[in-house]
Order: C-alpha cells, then sequence, then structure tokens
C-alpha cells in the first residue's frame, strides 16, 4: 500500500491526457507534482526544482526520456527515477540498467508495479547514506565503517567483500550492473566472470543467499531486511 508521503516528483509524459490522469491518481502520494510534456522542458524543471524522484516516459518529442536520464545522471546519481514505455525492448532495459534507474515499466502501467516501484524509490531516498542497515535479522553492515556484524559481534571480510557489500547496499532497490560492480570493486584490473561468481558465493554464504539475487544479463540487486 502506497502511503502519503514528503517527497515531491517530477512526471514526464507528452500525451497531456495521460498525463493528467497519472498526476491526479498520484497527487495523495506527494507533497508536491511538477509536469513536463518533453525532456526539454523537464530538465529545466529538474535543474529549478530538483525534485526528489523522477518518473518519465521514453518516447517523446524534443528530448526524449533516455536522453534526459543521461544528462541528469552526469551530475546525480542518487534521485530515484522510473522510467515508463509502451515498448517492451531489451535494448531499453539494458539501458536503464546503465543509467541507475529504479524501475522499466511497460504502459499502460498497472497499480501494483507501479506502487511497488515509487515504494522502492522512497526507500532509497530514506537510506540514501544510512550509518548501519540491517541485512537481515543477525546480520548488519556499517556503510561508514565497512564492518559487517553479526550478533554484536565484527566479521572479518576481504577487501572485495567489504567493497561488492557496500556498492549493493548503497544502492539498495535498483539492480547494479556487472561494469558497476567491475569498476568498484576491481576498479584498476579487469574482472573475470569466474572472480566475480566466486565473491558473489562467498559473500552470500556469509549473509545468506537469498539476500542477493542475481538478474541474468543485467546484474545484482541486494534485498534487505524490514
Amino acid at each position: 500500500m502506497l502511503k502519503k508521503s514528503k517527497y515531491s516528483l517530477l512526471y514526464v509524459e507528452d500525451e497531456a491526457f495521460i498525463r493528467r490522469i497519472a498526476i491526479s491518481y498520484l497527487r495523495p502520494y506527494f507533497s508536491e507534482i511538477h509536469e513536463a510534456s518533453d525532456g526539454e522542458e523537464a530538465l529545466l524543471i529538474y535543474q529549478e526544482k530538483k525534485p526528489d524522484m523522477i518518473i518519465t516516459d521514453i518516447e517523446m518529442p524534443n528530448m526524449d526520456g533516455l536522453t534526459l536520464c543521461k544528462i541528469i545522471r552526469e551530475e546525480d546519481k542518487k534521485t530515484p527515477i522510473i522510467i515508463t514505455t509502451a515498448y517492451t525492448n531489451t535494448e531499453y532495459l539494458l539501458e536503464a540498467v546503465t543509467l541507475q534507474l529504479i524501475k522499466y515499466l511497460v504502459k499502460p502501467m498497472e497499480e501494483e508495479p507501479l506502487f511497488e516501484a515509487i515504494n522502492l524509490c522512497f526507500k532509497q531516498i530514506e537510506s540514501q547514506n544510512p550509518a548501519v542497515v540491517n541485512i537481515n535479522k543477525f546480520y548488519k553492515y556499517d556503510i561508514f565503517n565497512h564492518t559487517l556484524i553479526h550478533n554484536d559481534t565484527i566479521v572479518k571480510l576481504t577487501e572485495s567483500q567489504h567493497k561488492l557489500l557496500s556498492i549493493l547496499i548503497q544502492n539498495y532497490g535498483r539492480i547494479v550492473s556487472y561494469s558497476e560492480i567491475e569498476n568498484y570493486v576491481w576498479y584498476d584490473k579487469v574482472m573475470s566472470s569466474d572472480a566475480l561468481r566466486s565473491l558473489m558465493r562467498d559473500v552470500r554464504k556469509l549473509i545468506g543467499k537469498e539476500h542477493i539475487e542475481n538478474i541474468s544479463k543485467c546484474g545484482y540487486r541486494i534485498h534487505l531486511y524490514g
């Protein structure tokens, strides 16, 4: 169930009727909603208003949704973005992963997946830069000190294990792509698929394999407790 939030939303859709209906439907859940009919207008509103989250269509005149997201992501890696499209397109999905977007939704949007995506956005906003997160009932991770804690006991981790947990937790709510993991964990080295699988297997043994989900051909997503 979606609850009223204190957050602002930028809703971008070129079809006026769809935009009006969606905004009237979403208004009870946001403190403020800004609307735009294309990417160019949306970019100006984003720069002026700095909304807490964004929902944008892909196919629009003047500037499409993916171009808008690319420009925003050059400076802003944190604002949650949901992207919508009338087409099921694997290339769009992979682009959405690369741009660190929360969700890729196919129109017409149904209430349950839309509310689920918005709740993920709310959780990401609320959990940005937390001191400690609960992985499950028994394990906590201190992001600032890079420390895994099991029932008040510090668990010894390798540097690679620390980095993998950090990037997954810091991006909780979305898929972290293979290339992002490679750049963050291996940075100046080449990551082999065997090395990634081995590292992932070791971390899953520690915290429980059910907490890290593999999204085929895309990357990994962590599921946190609570």
